[in-house]
Order: structure tokens, then C-alpha cells, then sequence
């Protein structure tokens, strides 16, 4: 019983791994998984893409730009706090991803914003944002839209 008790363990652990990566895009260095975009409200024209990235490697990087089909302006931005005032602003300058670090792009954090949207966004639909890092390159990730009320859910 002992003998097959190894691969028991060897073979939950690859079922592990495997459904820990499947929303999950690769490159060389970036990890890039859970990758959405907010429905946008009726009559406006901007919405935004969260998503998450892990730097497993041993040197930062630096996210420096986001395109996609969905619009016709994609920006990095970050939201924070100044003088009790929520503040948005564009990070000219790109995302740095330190060594082993975990970023959320998130509501009321950083995220993508797009402006000038090209399409007619449909809940449940997956697109594809492309992300250019300075050594990673390029990794192109599928969005899912998610309708307004569900995504405000989603706000940690």
C-alpha cells in the first residue's frame, strides 16, 4: 500500500497544478491569469481590464504597454486616496513588477483603462488584451466581460 501511496501523491499534485494554470497565460518570465473587463455602463465610452501578474523570475520587470481590439486608447492607470478624494491617474512611466511579486489589477487599484471602445460588449464574451513587458515581451490574454453588478462584486 505504501509503494502507491508516492504516485497517489505525485498525481493529485500534477491535478493541482494544472487547474491552478488554466486561466493562466506564460511566457519566458510573467505569469498573467484571471483576466476581465468590466461591461460598460450604457452611454459611456470608457470602461477597464482587471487582471492579475506574477514576476517568478529573478529580475523586475516593467509592464509598459496594453493594447486591444476593444478601443482605440488602452492605459495603465492607478487609483489612490489624496485629501480623502479618489484620484486616477496614468502611470507614463509603466507597472514595475519586482522579482517573485503578485499584482492585482483591480477595482479602486491599478488597472487598464480604455477609452474610445471599438465594439459592443456582451457578458460572458472573451477578447484578447495584449501586454508588452520590457523583458517578458509580449503575452496576449483573454478577457471575459463581466456585466457591472457582478463586477462590483469583485471589488477587494
Amino acid at each position: 500500500m505504501y509503494r502507491y501511496l508516492g504516485l497517489v501523491c505525485f498525481l493529485w499534485s500534477c491535478l493541482a497544478f494544472a487547474g491552478h494554470h488554466e486561466n493562466m497565460e506564460h511566457s519566458d518570465g510573467m505569469h498573467v491569469m484571471n483576466g476581465w473587463v468590466k461591461e460598460p455602463l450604457p452611454g459611456v465610452d470608457a470602461t477597464a481590464v482587471y487582471l492579475s501578474i506574477h514576476n517568478p523570475r529573478n529580475e523586475t520587470d516593467l509592464l509598459l504597454s496594453v493594447s486591444t481590439d476593444l478601443a482605440q486608447i488602452s492605459e495603465i492607470h492607478e487609483m489612490s486616496m489624496v485629501d480623502n478624494v479618489m484620484k486616477m491617474r496614468r502611470l507614463d512611466s509603466g507597472l514595475s513588477i519586482a522579482p517573485d511579486q503578485f499584482v492585482r489589477l483591480e477595482p479602486g487599484g491599478l488597472h487598464i483603462m480604455l477609452f474610445g471602445l471599438t465594439k459592443s460588449f456582451k457578458v460572458g464574451e472573451t477578447y484578447t488584451a495584449t501586454l508588452v513587458f520590457e523583458r517578458a515581451g509580449k503575452i496576449s490574454v483573454p478577457v471575459t466581460v463581466r456585466a457591472a453588478a457582478e463586477a462590483a462584486h469583485h471589488h477587494h
